[in-house]
C-alpha cells in the first residue's frame, strides 16, 4: 500500500456524537418524551396498522403545508405571520364564491356539467384565490420590511382580512354543488388509496426543502434571518425578503383553503377558527408545528423538512390521544405543552452550543 493511502479516522458513532453535541438534560427530556410516545403507541389499539398512518399523514396535510409557508417567514427573521388563519378564510370565500359563479352551471342541455366547463371553473377561481393571498402576504411583508413589527402588523392584518371576508360572504356559508374540479384535489386518489392532498403535502415539503438548500434564495433566506446586518452588506435588504416569504406564507394558507373546500364543497370564514384539528385554532396549530419542528424563532436555523416532520409528530400524537377517548381540552393541552417543551429544549441546544463555541 502507498503512503498516500493512509486510514482517516473513524468518524464518532452516534451515540458518541449525541454525548458531545447535546446535554445530558436534553438527552434525558428528549429520551423520556419519546419513551412515553413509544409506549403509548404500543399499547393503543389499532394505532399501527397502515390505515391508521395513512390517517397521521393525510390529518398532517393541512396544517404541515401552511406550516412550511410559515417557515420561510420565520427562518428570514420576521417572527411569525398570526393571520394564518384569516388569510385561508378570506381565500376559501374567495374560492367558494368563484366556484358557484353561472359559469359553473355550463354544460350539456341534459344538466351535467361538462368537463371542460369543471376544469376552467376550479382554474380560475384558484388562480384569483392565489393572487388575492399574494397581495394579501406582499402588503404585510412590505411593512415589516420597512420597520414594522411583524406581532403588530400581522394581528392588524389579521382584522382586516377576516373583516372582510365575513362582509364578503355576509357571513353565511357559501356552498356550490357536485360535481366541481376541486374535488381531485380536496377527496381525490390518483396514487392508489393514498390521498391527493397528502401527495401535494409530501411533493411542497420536497421542493420547499430543495428551494431552502440548493438555491440562491434559500441561502439569502438563512443569511437575513441568521444576520440582519450580514445580509445589509451583500445587499440582501429584509424589505425585499419580508415580502417574498409572506407571499410564500399566504399562497400555501390559501392553497390549504382550496384544498379544505374541495372537501366540504363549501365555505366559511369560521371553518379555520374552531376546533380545526387539536389545538382548535389554525394559527396556533401552525405555529406550534414550526416551533416543535426545531425552528429558530429569531430566523437562520431550522428547515421545512423540520416542519414536516413537526406536523406528522403532532398529528401522531394527536391521533393517538383520539383513540385513546381523550377530548378537544386535553387535547389542545397537549399541543400547549408540546410548544413549551419544544421553547426548553431549543433553548438548552442553543445555550449549550455557545458554550462550546
Amino acid at each position: 500500500m502507498s503512503d498516500t493511502a493512509a486510514v482517516s479516522p473513524s468518524a464518532p458513532n452516534l451515540i458518541q456524537r449525541i454525548r458531545r453535541d447535546y446535554s445530558p438534560l436534553v438527552i434525558v427530556m428528549v429520551s423520556l418524551f419519546l419513551t412515553v410516545l413509544l409506549a403509548g403507541a404500543v399499547f393503543t389499539d389499532d394505532f399501527l396498522t397502515w390505515f391508521n398512518v395513512k390517517t397521521i399523514i393525510r390529518d398532517a396535510a393541512l396544517v404541515g403545508i401552511m406550516a412550511i409557508g410559515l417557515t420561510f417567514v420565520t427562518l428570514s427573521g420576521n417572527f411569525f405571520l398570526l393571520s394564518m388563519k384569516e388569510i385561508a378564510a378570506l381565500s376559501i370565500i374567495c374560492f367558494a364564491t368563484l366556484m358557484g359563479a353561472e359559469w359553473n352551471q355550463w354544460g350539456p342541455a341534459d344538466g351535467d356539467p361538462a368537463t371542460s366547463a369543471l376544469v376552467a371553473t376550479f382554474l380560475i377561481a384558484f388562480l384569483v384565490t392565489m393572487v388575492i393571498a399574494s397581495i394579501a402576504g406582499a402588503v404585510q411583508g412590505a411593512l415589516i420590511g420597512l420597520g414594522g413589527n411583524p406581532i403588530v402588523v400581522t394581528l392588524g392584518a389579521a382584522g382586516l382580512f377576516f373583516g372582510i371576508g365575513s362582509w364578503w360572504s355576509d357571513n353565511l356559508v357559501v356552498s356550490y354543488r357536485r360535481p366541481h374540479g376541486a374535488e381531485w384535489l380536496g377527496t381525490g386518489s390518483f396514487i392508489g388509496d393514498i390521498p391527493n392532498i397528502t401527495v401535494a403535502f409530501i411533493l411542497i415539503a420536497i421542493v420547499a426543502e430543495l428551494v431552502l438548500r440548493y438555491t440562491t434564495f434559500g441561502r439569502q433566506v438563512y443569511l437575513v434571518g441568521a444576520n440582519r446586518a450580514a445580509g445589509r452588506a451583500t445587499g440582501h435588504e429584509n424589505f425585499g425578503m419580508a415580502i417574498k416569504c409572506c407571499i410564500i406564507a399566504s399562497v400555501c394558507a390559501a392553497f390549504v383553503a382550496v384544498a379544505f373546500s374541495g372537501q366540504v364543497s363549501s365555505a366559511h370564514v369560521n371553518y379555520f377558527s374552531s376546533e380545526f384539528g387539536s389545538s382548535g385554532d389554525m394559527t396556533i396549530m401552525v405555529i406550534a408545528i414550526v416551533m416543535v419542528g426545531g425552528n429558530s424563532i429569531m430566523g437562520g436555523y431550522g428547515s421545512t423538512l423540520r416542519t414536516s416532520l413537526g406536523a406528522i409528530f403532532i398529528s401522531t400524537v394527536d391521533n393517538m390521544m383520539v383513540l385513546n377517548g381523550f377530548n378537544s381540552g386535553a387535547r389542545v393541552l397537549a399541543v400547549g405543552l408540546m410548544i413549551v417543551f419544544s421553547i426548553i429544549v431549543f433553548a438548552l441546544v442553543r445555550r449549550g452550543s455557545r458554550a462550546v463555541e
